[in-house]
């Protein structure tokens, strides 16, 4: 089907939706636009909007007039989660998963901020975010980092900057170790296949430990405190204080151990097809995969030390590499402690190094924030700013987000000019991939009418050259707070009644009463507390308080032992509104005895949270 002057009324659109986001305020919330078009990866034209009534009938003509929202594409998905993965060019699949993980909420107005946030990206234009404190702006663009980079995070494994530290292990015990040295030992494989098996049938759990006192020294080298223990040398236990002595051991000599080999044993086929195919797929867990190689370990230094010592080095050696390859993975200390030090190798700290890599080595994050002040000088923002930029240049395909919270407080304003319009620093140029944000507090006059608690801030006078960066959020409007809201409460998870491993929403009950108790709270503090005395951060606190209530468990409940206790979601939601709301007001007697007409008193409140 062809259409008649498609490519002007595209390009129409397009320079109207340019307008529109250079000059987008988020502080109104019915103002902003909301009919957009989006590409998906095949170049084909979709179209974000809220409403199919208020789109216009050239853009409704070039859909066939027919809304897209009740099309295929979206069936049984979030229609602002699908159109902004085409728009960010990721997986919709993707998209959800980084959304679960984060309990991020994407409402319709953090729908469009996201879409603006990223078009204010692709033009390498830096963003200055004007609004109250506690509207999300942190969690907005951090939650925005993880979608700007998750094709890259996510790529086949063979193809990615990402350490994926479980996956990486796997295929190196996969083929380093099995495929390289055990496969050549096949009366070690076998005893270690052995060792294994009832721990990959999910029946061994619970001697994991036991493993411990088996590993044998040969010849182990005492360290000067054990001169002391000769009172102690006849006792029976004095040998197993000798195995697990931490010190280093002398490697027997290989001929010794060739002579001592036993004839080969067969080898459980069928097993090592299982746990190669298993570690191919990356399906254990750290878990699994630590048990495996301490059991290789103590396997090998019961048998064959020359094998030990090999498997020592390539562990270090592995380690190392990674550590060097991608320079996203950021070793503990106690790691580089570990693989620094110079004394002879040791089986236990090879169990030890492999153990702290595995489960401690962390990520960098893509994101940093700084939460400035008056006191932030100039050469502190650039020691901030220089690992940043070396990361950057080191990974030229990521996308860093930086973020300067609160940026008018700050007295470096000039430098914030010359990073975010000129791109450099102190006259050296900055990486290309870093994508500076800011927020900054709304200057507010000073008025006379005397709110509780009223919360202004010393803010300074941005450049005009930052001027044209701002975008105002304002606060969060009442009807994107309650979508906000009832969206939260739809995610949030209690245990079920008849199955406590069984996690559940709240009943409906419960959800319209937290609803309506979170949004009258919130209002009630808003108009009687100052602008600036609640925000999202109180939502966030209702639910960390409703959770801590539902679990805890109080004395008289653990001395009946009654295991079949179930909470009261009504009491839970009653007791966190109480300590995030109702006790921050003195009662009507206090202010009776401090003359204070002003401050509302906590049974005021109370008269709008109903909770029955």
């Amino acid at each position: 089907m062809t259409f008649e002057h498609l490519g002007s009324l595209v390009m129409k659109q397009m320079i109207n939706e340019a307008k529109s986001l250079s000059q987008i305020d988020f502080r109104h919330n019915n103002n902003y636009p909301r009919n957009y078009l989006v590409y998906d990866p095949n170049f084909s034209l979709h179209l974000l909007h809220n409403n199919w009534n208020q789109v216009s009938k050239d853009l409704k003509h070039l859909f066939h007039n027919k809304n897209p929202l009740l099309g295929s594409d979206f069936k049984n998905k979030n229609y602002f989660a699908k159109c902004l993965s085409w728009l960010i060019d990721i997986k919709y699949d993707d998209f959800e998963k980084i959304m679960n993980e984060t309990k991020f909420i994407l409402t319709e107005n953090f729908a469009y901020k996201l879409f603006h946030v990223h078009e204010r990206k692709l033009t390498r234009l830096s963003l200055i975010i004007e609004g109250d404190t506690g509207v999300g702006k942190t969690f907005l663009l951090k939650f925005y980092s993880l979608l700007l980079n998750s094709n890259i995070i996510n790529a086949p494994i063979h193809d990615n900057v990402a350490p994926r530290i479980l996956e990486r292990t796997s295929l190196w015990l996969l083929t380093t170790i099995i495929g390289d040295i055990l496969e050549n030992e096949p009366n070690l494989l076998n005893k270690f296949l052995q060792q294994i098996k009832l721990k990959l049938m999910g029946i061994d759990d619970d001697h994991e430990d036991e493993a411990d006192i088996e590993i044998y020294h040969p010849y182990p080298q005492l360290s000067d405190d054990d001169d002391d223990d000769d009172d102690d040398d006849d006792n029976e236990n004095s040998s197993n204080r000798i195995l697990m002595r931490r010190g280093p051991q002398l490697i027997v000599p290989p001929q010794i151990m060739q002579e001592a080999r036993p004839a080969a044993e067969l080898v459980d086929l069928p097993l090592l097809k299982e746990l190669k195919s298993s570690l191919g797929n990356f399906e254990y867990n750290n878990d699994i995969l630590r048990y495996i190689w301490k059991t290789i370990m103590i396997i090998s230094s019961e048998n064959a030390m020359n094998i030990t010592q090999k498997l020592i080095n390539e562990l270090h050696e592995f380690v190392t590499s990674q550590l060097v390859n991608y320079p996203l993975a950021e070793a503990s200390f106690q790691l580089q402690t570990l693989l620094n030090d110079s004394r002879s190798p040791s089986i236990q700290k090879s169990i030890e190094i492999f153990n702290e890599y595995l489960i401690h080595t962390q990520i960098k994050p893509l994101f940093y924030r700084l939460l400035l002040h008056p006191g932030i000088t100039e050469e502190q923002l650039e020691q901030f700013m220089l690992p940043i930029c070396q990361l950057a240049r080191e990974l030229p395909q990521i996308e860093f987000v930086i973020f300067f919270d609160e940026v008018n407080t700050s007295s470096c304003l000039g430098l914030f000019k010359e990073m975010f319009m000129d791109r450099t620093l102190h006259g050296n140029n900055l990486p290309k991939n870093l994508f500076f944000t800011a927020a900054i507090n709304p200057s507010i006059k000073p008025s006379d009418n005397t709110l509780v608690h009223r919360q202004d801030y010393l803010v300074h006078q941005l450049p005009q050259a930052l001027e044209n960066l701002k975008v105002s959020y304002g606060t969060l409007e009442s009807t994107s707070l309650r979508d906000y809201i009832v969206k939260k409460i739809a995610m949030f998870r209690v245990n079920s009644e008849n199955n406590h491993q069984i996690v559940m929403p709240l009943e409906e009950y419960a959800q319209e009463m937290l609803a309506d108790s979170i949004l009258n709270a919130q209002d009630f503090c808003e108009r009687y507390l100052g602008r600036n005395s609640v925000s999202q951060r109180e939502i966030q606190r209702c639910f960390n308080l409703i959770e801590f209530f539902w679990k805890i468990r109080f004395d008289d409940e653990i001395e009946s032992g009654n295991d079949l206790y179930q909470p009261n979601p009504v009491r839970c939601i009653a007791l966190a509104l109480a300590l995030i709301y109702y006790f921050r007001l003195p009662t009507k007697e206090d202010n009776i005895q401090r003359n204070d007409k002003q401050t509302p008193p906590r049974e005021e409140l109370a008269t709008l949270i109903h909770i029955k």
